[in-house]
């Protein structure tokens, strides 16, 4: 098990989030955590849009829209980006909780970044782009089903909508007042993910305190996909009907509202919610 753990630490290391972790702590002498957050931060800021970050990868699948009963060939198609390898996060899934769990959680994200962008992944897809068996990848559906989560693959999507995605489940608890200690127990999910999902969260929450509602505004605003800002309004919305989500929305407002010193009016909101974006929470 040492030798495990020490092969998974060299591997953190030895990756561009691993030199500039080494280059904040040596060069500039800051704290580990502080080195960390700031690469996450950089990460999620500098590489968006268009730009493949290390560990994706760029796919071809069938549009959300399209259902069955049509041959493959003839339906629309759209290009995805997939996270296979999310760094260091990964990494530390990896060494917490196995092999598995790691897994489950690969099938999470890359079904919501197909979703988010257009498109839908199959079992089949799963099984090609995670390096296992179509029996694996239904067994950890099952699985991750049970936590109240649902994974929404080609041929079950149209069947039943779209359901609660695991990011949903995670601010879900977060508006329940669970700790980030209680959420990674519950979820497994790493302490920088369930904090990423919450800052995600919280633009979109601050968009809408400022007067901005339509997603598309959101969205353009925030570097959120609309799909998912249209989750969080839904979420938003649900949670404004439960005291105890209702008062943890307001804390998140009044703890990021001195961020943002404008006007509650759509008309400002471009200059405005730039500054909000580099820092929330």
């Amino acid at each position: 098990m040492k030798l495990r753990r020490g092969f998974l630490d060299r591997s953190q290391l030895k990756s561009s989030e691993g030199e500039l972790i080494w280059e904040l702590e040596n060069s500039y002498s800051l704290s580990p955590k502080l080195s960390s957050s700031i690469m996450m931060t950089a990460k999620e800021c500098l590489l968006r849009e268009y730009q493949l970050k290390e560990g994706q990868i760029e796919v071809t699948v069938i549009e959300i829209e399209e259902r069955s009963g049509k041959i493959i060939e003839k339906m629309g198609k759209k290009k995805v980006r997939l996270t296979i390898d999310n760094g260091i996060e990964d990494i530390e899934i990896l060494k917490a909780y196995g092999r598995i769990n790691l897994r489950q959680i690969k099938i999470e994200r890359i079904t919501d970044e197909a979703i988010e962008q257009g498109g839908v992944l199959s079992q089949e897809d799963l099984s090609k782009y995670l390096g296992c068996t179509v029996r694996t990848i239904q067994r950890d559906i099952k699985a991750i089903k049970k936590k109240g989560i649902e994974i929404l693959t080609r041929g079950y999507l149209h069947n039943i909508g779209r359901g609660q995605s695991h990011k949903v489940k995670i601010i879900g608890m977060y508006l329940d007042g669970k700790t980030y200690s209680e959420i990674k127990l519950t979820a497994r999910h790493s302490s920088g993910a369930i904090k990423r999902y919450i800052e995600s969260f919280t633009k979109v929450l601050m968009a809408q305190s400022k007067g901005i509602y339509e997603r598309k505004a959101i969205s353009s605003v925030t570097g959120i996909s609309e799909g998912l800002v249209k989750q969080y309004l839904c979420l938003i919305r649900e949670s404004k009907k439960d005291k105890t989500r209702k008062e943890n929305l307001k804390d998140l407002i009044n703890r990021n509202s001195y961020r943002v010193g404008i006007k509650k009016t759509a008309k400002h909101y471009s200059e405005a919610l730039g500054a909000m974006i580099g820092g929330l929470l």
